[in-house]
């Protein structure tokens, strides 16, 4: 049976039509399951029922004809169930309609599935028979697959059929929202001039010739990537260098370069044929590795392999040259792609590959520019093609009506009138309109440069990342290297406190010269579990923090994903022995250093049950609400399948983090939040009613929030969230915030979606 399935998604999937391909499904399903009728139904949304658009086994002649409304007969029931239905005795069940067009009179069995696709019914698949019997769950199972395939397909068609016609009908095809911003420009779809997969295969008989030529393109792909990080370094004014250095250590690994020499001077291949053949035995290493951030590196070697060819066909990268703004597409948008269009033409990004950590999205985020990745499209009906894109909602609008088109310029015009006025109120201070003190902290770890801008707004840095040097290093860095990057920041916002999370890698952020291959990542071996098996690796931070904060008495340390005493009372210890030996150190010629605050990060649902256990042995706690909602809803944020059932303000989360500020107030311990929720506007003002005081956030968020903090009251918000609690629907939760934002004229802070 599995050899059968897999035939017939072979010839679907092949099929040149989508008509093409229902055809040969219905025949083929027919004949593997032996029944008497295969149909296929597709849905008409705009007119609320299904057509018969493909049969073996009914009327020809009613293919395209017959229709049935949505909430009639058992294909209806089907697809308002959103389930499959299977029946040894349909003509008995209340909701079959009989439909004499087709010719079904004969058919006593029916099972029926529907087609799924981004949680729309797209149609329904059915299989019947004449004589009375039930089918098997190998049956179900065969038919849901079925179903499955061809949802893709009708997708696809869909879009299809929507750009190549007038009706002037839009669609919104959802992904991960990368980087926030909404744009409207026209779609430019980018593709590589040479790929790997276009290298026809040769040998050669002068391999001398081919390791030089492959010397030399190696030498230009370098000046390239050189000539390129400058270039988008001037533009952006960001320390965007080390990610660009991570392409130049794939050129100068000399097992890449030597795997290369070796198919021309041992197998007689030509130089493009060897780099083809080593990269894409690389490439499908590092894909079918479980750990994300070591699957991104196979797009880092593509790009790179794809340079060399282009040098060495002398075809190199074409200079862009754009009239007006466009919207990039490509299968896989690369760092080095966004590097070689103009800052002033590129509107927004949309790639079918890619995540929320992937390197593009961390430079469209830096460049601020509005990104959606992890989507299916058509790419090529969509080059030309006008196009919106919300970075915040994830969103990209295909063909946007007139009325669509409008509401989203009169939206991007009020996002910058609006930016425009929170910023003359960026460096008042951080308070509520009945007076009430907050701290507005930064979240760090990128770049200084562009985290300096805003350090007047910030009240200090709430979170800094110090895995961002380790992630973009090709080894560890030394301690004096780390001490070096630490006292920057420590110095630059000197007189206010700069909390830093000690190394935070594994799960989604693991490191290139550390590789950790496991099933379940985000389960695994991450955050403190690392450093405290590495005290080598703990210690050498540790360190270099302390020696960092001589001559700078802001420095607070927290560590990540705990969820046990023990680990808090091992990483005391190890602090400890760093403080001492610094300590002794700085005094024998005359210096000192504070013993740091020391505080846990609470993201682990395990630690919020521990909290008064925790208690003694931390100064203070921060909430990490991205891994605490991801663990307590168990939804991966960065896998578009499931991304939209990431909620920050769903029931179970805003409860979980009422219990810890409760259990702080208990424990009299300083309390923060430092994820995502921070710098939303409902989020920060339900986190603001349970009383939550201190919030760190993007560099983006900060002048947005302090402008509404001082708009709002916090005894208006309190009797809002005993309403809140009580509830479990996160829209109504979101509801009863938004209204209030409404009464008070700040519709603005409210997010909308087409």
């Amino acid at each position: 049976m599995l050899t059968t399935l897999r035939q017939i998604v072979e010839s679907v999937t092949a099929a040149p039509s989508l008509s093409e391909a229902m055809r040969i499904l219905v025949q083929q399903t027919r004949a593997a399951m032996h029944v008497d009728c295969c149909s296929v139904y597709i849905s008409e949304t705009q007119r609320q029922r299904y057509r018969l658009v493909a049969t073996d086994g009914l009327s020809l002649d009613a293919v395209g004809k017959a229709v049935l409304p949505f909430n009639e007969g058992l294909v209806g029931l089907v697809g308002r169930r959103e389930e499959l239905i299977n029946l040894a005795d349909a003509p008995a069940h209340p909701s079959f309609k009989y439909l004499p067009e087709v010719g079904e009179d004969e058919f006593k069995t029916f099972l029926g599935v529907p087609i799924m696709h981004q949680r729309n019914v797209l149609g329904v698949l059915v299989v019947q028979q004449a004589i009375s019997r039930q089918f098997t769950e190998l049956d179900e199972s065969f038919l849901v697959t079925l179903a499955a395939q061809l949802a893709v397909r009708i997708a696809h068609a869909e879009l299809k059929g929507l750009i190549s016609s007038s009706s002037g009908n839009h669609r919104a095809v959802h992904g991960i929202g990368v980087s926030s911003g909404m744009a409207i420009a026209k779609a430019w779809v980018w593709q590589p001039k040479m790929a790997l997969s276009q290298v026809n295969l040769k040998h050669s008989d002068e391999p001398e010739l081919q390791v030089e030529l492959l010397n030399q393109a190696v030498l230009q792909v370098q000046m390239d990537l050189d000539a390129l990080a400058m270039r988008f370094q001037d533009a952006v004014q960001v320390d965007s260098q080390s990610i660009f250095d991570i392409y130049q250590h794939i050129l100068a690994d000399p097992n890449f370069i030597f795997q290369i020499e070796q198919e021309i001077t041992e197998n007689q291949w030509n130089a493009t044929s060897a780099v083809r053949q080593v990269s894409e035995r690389l490439i499908e290493q590092f894909s079918a590795m479980s750990d994300p951030y070591l699957r991104e590196r196979a797009l880092d070697i593509r790009d790179v392999a794809q340079r060399l060819l282009s040098s060495l066909a002398h075809s190199h990268m074409e200079q862009f040259d754009f009239q007006e703004p466009v919207i990039l597409l490509a299968e896989e948008v690369t760092a080095t792609l966004l590097a070689e269009i103009p800052k002033d033409r590129l509107a927004g990004v949309v790639s079918m590959r890619g995540a929320v950590n992937s390197h593009a999205a961390i430079l469209a985020r830096t460049m601020s520019v509005p990104a959606v990745m992890g989507l299916e499209l058509p790419l090529q009906e969509l080059d030309g093609q006008e196009l919106i894109i919300d970075g915040a909602n994830g969103d990209v609008i295909i063909q946007p009506s007139g009325a669509v088109l409008a509401e989203y310029e009169q939206l991007i015009l009020q996002a910058k009138a609006f930016d425009d006025l929170v910023a003359k109120e960026a460096l008042l201070p951080s308070e509520t309109q009945d007076g009430c003190p907050v701290s507005v902290l930064l979240n760090a770890g990128l770049s200084l440069d562009v985290d300096s801008c805003l350090m007047d707004c910030s009240d200090g840095v709430g979170l800094y990342r110090t895995e961002i040097p380790f992630m973009l290093h090709d080894s560890f860095p030394s301690e004096q290297e780390q001490a070096t990057r630490y006292r920057a920041i420590l110095e630059q916002y000197n007189g206010r406190q700069v909390c830093m999370r000690t190394l935070d890698v594994g799960g989604d952020k693991p490191l290139p010269y550390f590789p950790i291959s496991e099933e379940n990542p985000f389960l695994g071996w991450r955050g403190i579990r690392i450093t405290l098996d590495h005290p080598e690796l703990f210690l050498a931070q540790l360190k270099a923090m302390l020696r960092a904060s001589e001559h700078n008495d802001n420095l607070a340390i927290m560590l990540p994903m705990i969820s046990s005493v023990s680990e808090v009372q091992a990483a005391r210890r190890l602090l400890d022995q760093a403080w001492l030996e610094v300590s002794d150190e700085l005094r024998a010629r005359g210096s000192a250093i504070r013993y740091p605050s020391l505080g846990a990060m609470i993201e682990v649902p395990a630690a919020i049950y521990l909290l008064p256990d925790l208690a003694p042995y931390v100064d203070f706690w921060s909430v990490g609400t991205n891994d605490l909602t991801q663990y307590l809803l168990a939804v991966d944020r960065n896998n578009a399948r499931v991304a939209d059932m990431y909620d920050g303000l769903h029931p179970a989360v805003l409860r979980a983090l009422q219990q810890i500020i409760q259990v702080a107030n208990q424990q009299a311990k300083p309390v923060s939040v430092c994820g995502e929720l921070a710098g939303d506007s409902i989020g920060v003002l339900i986190l603001l009613a349970m009383g939550y005081r201190r919030f760190s956030m993007n560099l983006n968020n900060i002048a947005k929030v302090k402008y509404l903090l001082r708009r709002v009251r916090t005894d208006a918000l309190t009797p809002l969230l005993e309403q809140a609690i009580q509830l479990s629907d996160s829209a109504q939760i979101r509801k009863i915030f938004t209204n209030y934002l409404e009464s008070l004229g700040l519709q603005s802070f409210i997010n909308k979606k087409a």
